[in-house]
């Protein structure tokens, strides 16, 4: 026996034979169809069986023009952009690590770096690898950039004079634990601030944590409440070697992971601070150079992780380092690419300005 069925909005009846003349198909006999007349109509039996499609229509909820508009714009046609990373610039900068031979070096690199209108150069931490307290006291008098402090190596047998009119702030490398350095680097502590170059091969687990052994013996496994100078690693941001792997290689290489890992660690000693310095690549290109996008691209990688484990508030700028000295660079190319990294990490003006300004100038105090 076949049945009707109601196929929704299009409905496929049997048409039965005999079918009594005027008489729908549900009137007659099921018994009597039969399938060789198919006869299509509407179905509207649906429809007055279901109420709800008699309904009429609900109207389409309208938005406010409020919600159209950009938050905190008054009558502004468009919301604002984010500055676009080659206008962000520190108010003024305080370099931790300039390296400089002679005061003409340290001329040409006050005039690169502009001034906003004052000179953007507000001070500089200078070192002198070859020269002595002497020949620095003849250098920096004719200045007109400020001198905050001059770095000197420590000596393994005494920590030097003070006899310069300039804050002495002390230098050493670290290559591996050694009782004689810890209780040096201690010595120092007492009288100013020390940077640290890192040497110890920090693509290793074990070199971070022979870096961790030795600032642990140096602070002590707990920071005291007494404040006291600050400790500077350089040659970490960022660490050598960090350009030989490509970049897909280098995020889910062990040295990175390691890297994350461990600054994070480093970071829980309060007193210790990070140079963001050249590192040991070679010489650091020019910005209109090739290879500063990659040295952009690498530089962004480790300052992501330091700015996260150590905050903007213990990331000091320095134009130069130890491991960096032996390169012929240009203070000013360091400089450029330093300041487009951290502008296109998003990274606030008060954040720009402390880490290229004001960190420096409260570890080393002003001129």
């Amino acid at each position: 026996m076949i049945s009707a069925t109601s196929c929704g909005p299009l409905d496929i009846r049997l048409q039965p034979i005999g079918e009594a003349k005027g008489k729908s198909p549900l009137e007659t006999s099921p018994a009597t169809w039969t399938s060789t007349t198919l006869v299509f109509r509407m179905a509207t039996l649906a429809n007055e069986s279901n109420p709800r499609k008699n309904r009429p229509a609900k109207p389409i909820p309208r938005l406010p023009l409020s919600a159209f508009s950009p938050p905190n714009s008054g009558t502004g046609e468009k919301f604002p952009l984010p500055p676009s990373p080659a206008t962000v610039h520190p108010q003024v900068v305080y370099d931790a690590g300039f390296a400089v031979s002679s005061i003409d070096g340290l001329k040409s690199y006050a005039s690169a770096l502009g001034s906003s209108p004052d000179p953007r150069l507000a001070g500089v931490v200078v070192s002198f690898p070859d020269a002595n307290l002497d020949s620095i006291e003849q250098i920096t008098a004719s200045s007109t950039v400020p001198v905050l402090a001059v770095s000197v190596p420590i000596s393994k047998s005494s920590t030097p004079s003070s006899s310069s009119s300039h804050k002495l702030v002390y230098s050493t490398a670290f290559v591996q634990p050694a009782p004689s350095e810890a209780e040096a680097i201690k010595s120092a502590l007492q009288s100013g601030v020390v940077t640290i170059d890192v040497q110890t091969d920090l693509s290793t687990e074990a070199g971070w944590e022979s870096l961790e052994e030795f600032l642990t013996s140096v602070l002590g496994a707990k920071e005291t409440e007494e404040p006291r100078p600050a400790i500077v690693l350089s040659n970490i941001l960022p660490p050598p070697k960090a350009l030989e792997m490509p970049t897909v290689t280098l995020l889910s290489h062990p040295s990175y992971i390691a890297y994350q890992g461990h600054s994070a660690t480093v970071s829980f000693f309060e007193s210790v601070y990070v140079s963001l310095s050249p590192p040991d690549w070679g010489a650091v290109p020019s910005p209109v150079d090739p290879n500063a996008k990659e040295w952009n691209k690498r530089i962004k990688m480790y300052l992501g992780p330091i700015i996260e484990a150590f905050g903007f508030n213990r990331i000091i700028f320095a134009s130069s380092s130890p491991s960096s000295a032996k390169h012929d660079s240009v203070p000013a190319n360091w400089y450029e690419l330093a300041r487009e990294a951290v502008a296109e990490l998003g990274i606030d003006q008060e954040g720009v300005d402390a880490i290229f300004g004001g960190n420096a100038k409260a570890v080393y105090g002003s001129a």
